[in-house]
């Protein structure tokens, strides 16, 4: 099912417009490729999407993209830092992508960073009752509450 938006500032459409085309610049100068079974779309809700226009099948190969195009711990400018740090899995990406962030333009990542939200909203920020609604059912959740439960008898 196909969603329409209707940008109410022309100038925000445009900058959605811009992002994409520049989000594609990049692929395609690190190489990527994507079939022509997938569309990219950039909504002010969602940000981009990439949504297939055809049924796909099981082996259906819709992308390749070259290992040195993956923002990893490996592929960042960062690399010796975060290994002489001895920073890894979830921290030591947190920290390659502070890193390329913090070289703007300059970073060979920079058509891929621009798509990434700024900021992340993570539940250590979040209050009880968004905890309880957001995280209801999920190891998270448990861990959460037993983490606040000490915090609390301790305080």
């Amino acid at each position: 099912t196909a969603r329409l938006f209707v940008c109410r500032e022309n100038s925000h459409c445009l900058f959605l417009h811009r992002r994409l085309r520049a989000f594609k610049r990049w692929m395609k100068s690190k190489g990527l490729e994507w079939s022509d079974a997938l569309e990219f779309v950039d909504t002010p809700e969602e940000g981009v999407e990439v949504r297939a226009l055809c049924q796909l099948k099981e082996g259906d190969v819709v992308a390749k993209m070259p290992k040195e195009a993956c923002l990893t711990t490996k592929t960042s400018g960062a690399r010796k830092i975060i290994e002489e740090a001895g920073l890894d899995g979830h921290l030591g990406l947190a920290f390659a992508i502070m890193y390329e962030r913090s070289l703007d333009g300059d970073s060979p990542f920079a058509g891929y960073l621009q798509l990434l939200p700024h900021q992340e909203c993570v539940p250590i920020v979040w209050t009880l009752d968004e905890v309880n609604e957001l995280l209801c059912g999920t190891e998270l959740h448990l861990v959460y509450l037993v983490l606040f439960s000490l915090i609390i008898h301790e305080g």
